[in-house]
């Protein structure tokens, strides 16, 4: 019996995860699009835009860049379906939305500002973080610094002149937001944790535009 239910519970859990990463688009009928075509869920989607079909330099990332929503992605389309494809991708980004809104994540107080310098700023929810960036153009990786250099995040961008779209790393993007939420008791992080251990290359992040 108790195998019945943790595999009941195993069932459910894959369910809820993939349907909340509906990533590609910003507005809700290119997500309901996607969720009727199963696209819209992996970087391949992302890099097949426009947007990430252009390329990646140091220069093009300099700027000011301020918050404009959430999005998440998967780093293969495999993960999908083995997780049950668009149904998922839906419902890890409602929870990744429902932390950002409890964080106080808003346009007015997210955002970051890169640097010529390989240097940059920048506040989540109002906590200033900064540090460096060293860009790959040929992956569309940038690895950032905070901490003093002890905090360390990968992040996947793609980039127009005037939108930016910035996915890290779902482990090491959740360490950061659970400093900035350690005087909150939002449980919401611990959900998206957990969705991250069940499912790796899953990416959370940041839909920008350039002030």
């Amino acid at each position: 019996m108790k195998f019945r239910n943790l595999f009941f519970l195993l069932v459910v859990s894959s369910a809820v995860v993939f349907s909340s990463c509906g990533l590609l688009s910003g507005t809700s009928d290119a997500k309901s699009e996607n969720k009727k075509t199963g696209s819209g869920n992996v970087l391949e989607d992302i890099f097949n835009t426009v947007m990430g079909k252009l390329p990646i330099t140091q220069q093009s990332m300099v700027g000011t860049w301020n918050f404009q929503g959430t999005s998440c992605a998967f780093e293969t389309e495999n993960l999908l379906k083995k997780a049950g494809g668009a149904v998922v991708a839906t419902q890890v980004e409602d929870k990744f939305d429902e932390t950002c809104t409890k964080l106080g994540i808003s346009e007015k107080n997210t955002g970051f500002v890169f640097h010529a310098d390989s240097t940059y700023t920048g506040r989540i929810g109002g906590m200033k973080i900064s540090g460096k960036y060293m860009l790959n153009p040929e992956s569309k990786q940038v690895q950032m610094t905070y901490l003093l250099g002890v905090g360390k995040l990968k992040a996947t961008v793609a980039v127009s002149s005037r939108e930016m779209k910035l996915l890290f790393d779902a482990d090491s993007f959740l360490k950061l937001m659970k400093i900035i939420s350690q005087f909150t008791n939002d449980a919401s992080i611990e959900v998206l944790g957990k969705m991250a251990d069940m499912y790796d290359g899953m990416l959370l992040g940041f839909d920008m535009r350039k002030q």
